[in-house]
């Protein structure tokens, strides 16, 4: 029995050890990132960094969070954000966000709030933190930026998973209800008979980038899209429905080349919601009904439009009407 007693108090000896050089170290790769940025330029502030959890977890709470960099003049402010491990498995986090927080680019100002925001991040096992999934959880969700638009939804899923063998590859999924867009939009439209929310948001896309997504997309650039790979997307808002899919490549400018499949039930009303929210000016409405209403007859349901929308140097066109230069995907 002495013998047992001593090998139980040796044990969690042993362990309780390890566990306080596991959090000193923890603290010190943390606090060395943060001195590391700010040598960079960066504003990397921050009033206190706890780890606990003792004895089984790794627990780390950074409050007062401010990280800006001044090459991309994106910046985020947080009044806490927190890591949780277990720490017998510290490549596999939970992620938690505040309820309230301020994401600034150089265009505007956006304000998140959420009832809750928090992901499960697994790494793959080595220094680098190489990404190799993601399922984040939003509910009572809000984006309202400074320069008036705003969008809600109660409830979102986010997944992205590492093709395997594939580091430059990255499945993503996104399912949301119930998206409410901002009154303002809803005023613009009128008396169209359209809910007040979307009844459905969803997406289900292959990425591929340039580098993998690991330590160096916060601390050097963030890897840019390289191919677009899009499986489905849905769009459901009262009677209007709109799905794609199709496959693009993106070049080092973030030009995209290649086409995606559309169909728009309801296509008529879609185009007015254009015209109304200035998204579209009425002459080009006018094009694109014109040109519309043929591709449509000639399917048979003049309600349903299945056109191409086509990205060619530079360009973009939906399906005979060229709607003017491309948008260029890259990320600050």
């Amino acid at each position: 029995m002495r013998r047992l007693l001593v090998l139980v108090l040796t044990a969690a000896a042993l362990w309780a050890g390890w566990w306080v050089i596991a959090s000193r170290g923890l603290e010190t790769t943390l606090s060395g990132w943060f001195e590391a940025r700010r040598a960079e330029g960066w504003q990397a502030d921050y009033s206190a960094l706890d780890v606990r959890g003792f004895p089984n977890r790794l627990d780390t709470t950074i409050t007062d969070l401010a990280l800006a960099d001044p090459e991309t003049g994106l910046a985020w402010h947080a009044p806490f954000f927190q890591i949780l491990s277990l720490s017998y498995k510290p490549n596999h986090v939970i992620a938690v966000w505040p309820d309230e927080q301020l994401i600034s680019t150089p265009k505007e100002k956006i304000t998140v709030t959420a009832d809750k925001m928090q992901a499960s991040v697994v790494f793959k096992p080595d220094t680098a933190l190489e990404l190799d999934r993601t399922s984040f959880v939003l509910e009572g969700f809000r984006l309202a930026s400074d320069r008036g638009w705003w969008a809600e939804f109660p409830s979102a899923r986010l997944a992205s998973r590492a093709v395997p063998a594939r580091t430059d590859v990255q499945e993503i999924a996104f399912d949301a209800t119930e998206m409410r867009p901002s009154a303002d939009l809803i005023a613009l439209l009128g008396d169209t008979g359209l809910p007040e929310v979307f009844e459905a948001l969803r997406m289900d896309a292959e990425f591929g980038f340039d580098a993998p997504w690991d330590r160096r997309a916060i601390e050097q650039r963030r890897p840019q899209v390289t191919t677009v790979k899009l499986r489905m997307f849905e769009a459901h808002w009262g009677e209007l429905e709109l799905q794609a899919a199709g496959d693009l490549t993106v070049d080092a400018q973030g030009l995209p080349e290649g086409k995606i499949g559309l169909r728009a039930t309801n296509w008529r009303e879609m185009l007015e919601i254009g015209v109304a929210t200035g998204a579209l000016p009425r002459g080009m409405a006018d094009t694109l009904a014109s040109a519309f209403e043929v591709l449509a007859g000639l399917k048979g349901n003049r309600n349903t439009l299945d056109v191409e929308l086509r990205f060619h140097r530079g360009r973009v066109s939906l399906g005979p009407v060229p709607l003017g230069p491309a948008p260029r995907l890259k990320i600050r």
